[in-house]
């Protein structure tokens, strides 16, 4: 078995490679051991998804709905108080409920039990994803190329013709060394509010829709990937820097959204004002977006 990054010899590897990190909740979609190689598994903790997970844009979108990272700890929320920057650190008490510490010593007035009670006063944070884009781009390849691989592991010989397929080299060399353009264009748009809710496809109960990806084709025949998360899109190209064929197909399917309404899901709002409440109905089932695709003549 060869790695679908690097391309050496992965045999003998040990790592189990998430699609989309456990960081931001992702249990399931996990790659067969060897398919990513441990060197290049390391290398994107390291280098792609720590920073990026790390920025405060994007932790405070995190912590902001109790995502736990993979160690199980709740990541802190960044704001200030009075000018003075502060991250607040959430965690779990012994009865279960959710209790709010400061992460820096304060002043006395500051630590005080309102922070057991919730966010204390005059705490001013930003919930606003706007990552780096360059680490984000890499990031969104690295997934894209995964999600790839995943359609590919189940047919006969699993990703090996993917290794050996150049029409992958240009994404994966700017994933894994990033040497050969200075940047990858994606696509980002808010396609549903972050509150968001959605049937929970076991329990059935209604729970935040958090993240989600699939790829797709356009009628220019590109694989274009698509991420989604807490109500914010990414798309990009697989095959090149170009986001053009996404804008295509937006203009001549009115402007739906690749993860939800093609695969068979619609924004159901209900209630005005602070009682307005936002349910994605439907079940995001993947063939549903693939008849979609065969019905305007795209082949996968």
């Amino acid at each position: 078995m060869r790695c679908i990054f690097c391309k050496q010899d992965s045999s003998s590897s040990r790592s189990v490679e998430h699609i989309m990190p456990e960081s931001i909740g992702s249990k399931r979609r996990v790659l067969p051991r060897g398919v990513v190689c441990d060197k290049c598994n390391n290398y994107f903790g390291r280098e792609i998804e720590g920073p990026l997970l790390s920025h405060p844009s994007m932790r405070n979108v995190l912590a902001w709905h109790q995502v736990p990272n993979k160690r199980k700890k709740l990541p802190s929320l960044h704001g200030n108080i009075g000018g003075t920057d502060i991250a607040v650190g959430f965690r779990r008490g012994r009865d279960g409920k959710l209790e709010i510490e400061p992460e820096k010593q304060l002043d006395q007035k500051h630590v005080a039990a309102e922070w057991k009670a919730g966010l204390p006063n005059g705490f001013i944070f930003v919930v606003d994803m706007d990552p780096p884009k360059r680490v984000m781009s890499r990031f969104l390849c690295k997934m894209a190329i995964e999600t790839v691989a995943e359609l590919f592991a189940h047919n006969d010989g699993g990703t090996e013709a993917m290794v050996d397929d150049t029409y992958f080299d240009n994404i994966r060399t700017y994933v894994r060394y990033g040497n050969n353009f200075s940047e990858w264009p994606y696509s980002q748009r808010r396609i549903y509010p972050e509150s968001t809710l959605m049937r929970h496809p076991d329990t059935k109960k209604w729970v935040p829709v958090g993240f989600g990806c699939t790829v797709f084709v356009t009628k220019r025949f590109e694989t274009l990937f698509v991420f989604c998360l807490y109500g914010m899109e990414f798309v990009l190209n697989v095959g090149g820097p170009s986001i053009r064929g996404y804008e295509e197909w937006l203009e001549d399917h009115g402007y739906i959204s690749p993860i939800v309404e093609r695969m068979g899901c619609r924004l159901v709002t209900e209630g005005e004002g602070k009682s307005q409440r936002h349910y994605l109905d439907g079940d995001f089932n993947v063939q549903n977006g693939f008849a979609f695709d065969e019905r305007h003549g795209y082949r996968p």
